[in-house]
């Protein structure tokens, strides 16, 4: 079991975005062996990103903060502004995950009929294809935790306290990304 553990570890970091190499940049991609299991693989791990947000968005949108007023169905919270604001990126966070899912399905479809080889599609529309999937499930990720901390201080907001103490512990994932795309690009600066 640990020689297991061991040669998975050698194999962190091996991946597309591993040891600050990229095997699918500019050029490299349907070019090489590597690079098409580099792309293939990092589409694979986005893909069941995008799909884990779009299932998490899907499902909040039905589970509404607050619930529903038993005579009519409507949300109870509805009129409340940080309600409006959750629905509004729950909404695009599902919209944008589920874009990224199919231009993820349009990846491997190109790559499966073998269009890029075949000169049909240029491989420069494959690799764009790819940023903007991946830029969209990014964002997806920001809107997911918009609609995480204003649907919590929807319900918790009388009990202030908590609920602020709430939507601090969220927005903290926008200040360490910020930090982590900070320590990226300054390492590629040196």
């Amino acid at each position: 079991m640990q020689k297991e553990i061991l040669e998975s570890l050698d194999d962190v970091g091996n991946g597309p975005l591993g040891r600050r190499t990229m095997a699918f940049t500019r050029g490299n991609v349907g070019r090489n062996k590597e690079g098409e299991d580099a792309l293939s693989k990092a589409t694979e791990s986005h893909l069941v990103v995008a799909a884990l947000i779009a299932t998490v968005t899907f499902a909040a949108a039905f589970t509404l903060p607050g619930g529903y007023k038993s005579d009519r169905g409507t949300a109870i919270l509805a009129k409340k502004a940080a309600f409006i604001v959750f629905i509004i990126s729950d909404a695009m966070s599902m919209v944008l995950s589920i874009l990224a899912i199919f231009m993820h399905f349009l990846i491997s479809l190109i790559h499966g009929f073998e269009m890029v080889k075949e000169k049909m599609i240029d491989e420069d529309d494959t690799r764009v294809l790819f940023g903007v999937a991946t830029l969209f499930t990014m964002i997806g990720m920001g809107t997911m935790i918009i609609a995480f901390i204003t649907g919590t201080y929807a319900v918790l907001e009388p009990s202030l306290g908590l609920a602020i103490s709430t939507c601090l512990i969220g927005l903290s994932f926008f200040f360490i990304a910020y930090l982590v795309f900070r320590i990226i690009f300054k390492d590629e600066e040196d």
